[in-house]
């Protein structure tokens, strides 16, 4: 092969082609999230920089569903987003940053996830800084990561004890999602609320208000509150007629649904009341007691409408990731 072809064979070479990809994401996130770093803090190097923090670093990742992918993408990337920066919330951390991986078939298809996910960026103020693209799929799929930190106490779901109080707070402004069991009570939130409420647990946990808690995931109320005890390793008793609801939603939508801003909280009696008093600063939050922790083998029980339920048996693994003691 002479000169000319080999250059012209290296220029058709598949792994260079392929970093066309990237485009999309360079053409949607902001290029320098961290403008006191310079040059070095900005985007398109092999891995993003980031300030220097104190504190403990917090880590997570969600794959969004396929099917949400497929058929909502704009919203697949909305949530992708949201769902990471509740889970360092609900560590007592702040979101540092944010990654993705998407597959798609074309550009043209990723780029309802891409515009999803820049909106929430927007919105809360956390910066996507980084990720992976490939437009050469066979379907579509996405995945995003966070980095926190904890800047005061972490509220690991484990260090609930006998004797708490069981305490939800949760946003009731919004309303179901088209037919998902989503509680939409974020994308026409005002940016200053969404970023106060995410600020709201580590602030709860740096006034020692809290000391454990869990984000209400897709499993809602009755399933977060399962994984809580299987985490402490405690009998939880979950109270269903003190569960608060936005006005006309039955039982089984809100205790089942991913809420947009949705907590189960662990609180040590003495702070209930200022507990109350910091959450009722802002109106679009409920902030109930729904129930206690108590001595005995890991499980938790239902009570509701006069009667008690044994609704999980500690000896039956739900995520397998329970307390060792």
């Amino acid at each position: 092969m002479n000169d000319v072809g080999l250059v012209s064979a290296l220029r058709r070479t598949s792994g260079l082609l392929a970093k066309r990809d990237i485009r999309s994401a360079a053409d949607t996130f902001c290029h320098q999230p961290f403008p006191q770093l310079g040059l070095a803090g900005m985007l398109g190097d092999d891995t993003a920089v980031l300030p220097a923090q104190d504190g403990q670093l917090l880590l997570a990742c969600e794959g969004m569903h396929p099917g949400l992918v497929e058929e909502d993408p704009w919203f697949a990337g909305w949530s992708g987003v949201l769902v990471n920066l509740s889970d360092i919330a609900a560590m007592g951390g702040r979101p540092l940053a944010l990654v993705n991986s998407v597959w798609s078939t074309s550009a043209d298809d990723i780029s309802a996830l891409m515009e999803g996910m820049r909106f929430a960026c927007d919105r809360f103020d956390v910066p996507m800084v980084g990720g992976h693209s490939n437009q050469q799929s066979s379907y579509q799929a996405l995945s995003v990561s966070v980095l926190g930190v904890a800047d005061g106490p972490v509220l690991s779901a484990r260090a609930a004890r006998p004797g708490d109080e069981l305490w939800m707070v949760v946003n009731q402004a919004g309303g179901f999602y088209r037919h998902y069991p989503f509680w939409d009570a974020a994308t026409h939130a005002p940016p200053e609320r969404l970023r106060a409420q995410l600020a709201l647990l580590p602030l709860l946990a740096a006034e020692r208000l809290v000391h454990a808690a869990k984000d209400i995931s897709m499993g809602g109320i009755t399933g977060t509150a399962v994984m809580f005890a299987e985490a402490c390793g405690h009998q939880l008793i979950l109270d269903l007629d003190a569960v608060e609801r936005p006005e006309g939603i039955h039982d089984e939508a809100w205790l089942t649904c991913f809420p947009s801003f949705g907590y189960l909280l662990a609180v040590d009696p003495s702070r209930t009341a200022d507990l109350a008093q910091v959450a009722s600063r802002d109106s679009t939050l409920i902030c109930c007691r729904i129930g206690h922790f108590a001595s005995g083998d890991c499980s938790v029980v239902v009570n509701h409408s006069g009667d008690t339920h044994h609704f999980w048996d500690g000896t039956d693994a739900l995520t397998g990731f329970g307390c060792v003691r």
